[in-house]
């Protein structure tokens, strides 16, 4: 029987455009290969990914914020993931595979190097393949759809927020629905900001923090 392997997961949810529901069975289906022993979690923000937030905590995965880029619209590969891999490559010997969810970028150096070094290397199966198929020993195929959130225009963020705003004012604690009708509006606003990337500009991200401030505000009343 063969051993099992011990992972690392670095994982960049902003880049990579991550659902929680798509980390969650990457979690799932890295413990059917081996023990997750190391998982550091990129392109964090505790305002914008707040159900991660209670994930990363729970489990005590490392966590960095997002970087920001001077192409902002553009995916680009977070140098912490090569230096963080490489610090764990010889620090923690027996870490024995590595997994790599991550932003577009050149990682054929990192994983030519532990490749040589011994160590297996875990993909995701998706429909944009890295062109570095070749290299990996184990894939993952996910029980979701990885697929990145679709990003809003901003005339439809225009609409939601006033919408919403508007829904929610007119909230009343003592109708029977209350409950049901919070809910729903907090799980729009979390499903519209879960769309929120970085080539947002000044005015979007302006509407973005109204939604999360009024998410907190709801949320601050369950």
């Amino acid at each position: 029987m063969e051993d099992r392997k011990n992972i690392a997961l670095f994982i960049d949810i902003d880049n990579a455009k991550i659902s929680l529901e798509v980390f969650n069975s990457i979690l799932d289906k890295l413990v059917e290969l081996g023990d997750i022993i190391y998982v550091k979690v990129y392109g964090f923000n505790e305002r914008k990914h707040i159900k991660f937030g209670e994930v990363i905590e729970e489990n005590g995965f490392d966590s960095a914020p997002t970087m920001r880029f001077k192409k902002r619209s553009k995916s680009q590969l977070d140098m912490r993931v090569i230096i963080d891999s490489m610090r764990a490559y010889f620090t923690w010997p027996h870490i024995n595979s590595f997994c790599f969810v991550v932003g577009e970028g050149d990682m054929v150096s990192l994983l030519s190097f532990l490749r040589a070094g011994g160590k297996g290397l875990i993909t995701v199966e998706t429909n944009n393949p890295d062109g570095n198929d070749h290299m990996y020993s184990d894939k993952i195929v996910l029980d979701v759809d990885y697929a990145r959130p679709s990003r809003i225009s901003k005339k439809d963020l225009s609409s939601k927020l006033k919408d919403i705003s508007s829904r929610s004012a007119s909230l009343n604690e003592d109708d029977d629905n209350y409950i049901e009708q919070r809910a729903q509006i907090i799980a729009e606003i979390e499903e519209i900001l879960s769309s929120r990337d970085e080539g947002a500009d000044a005015e979007e991200d302006d509407m973005f923090e109204s939604l999360q401030s009024l998410l907190d505000i709801l949320k601050s009343s369950e």
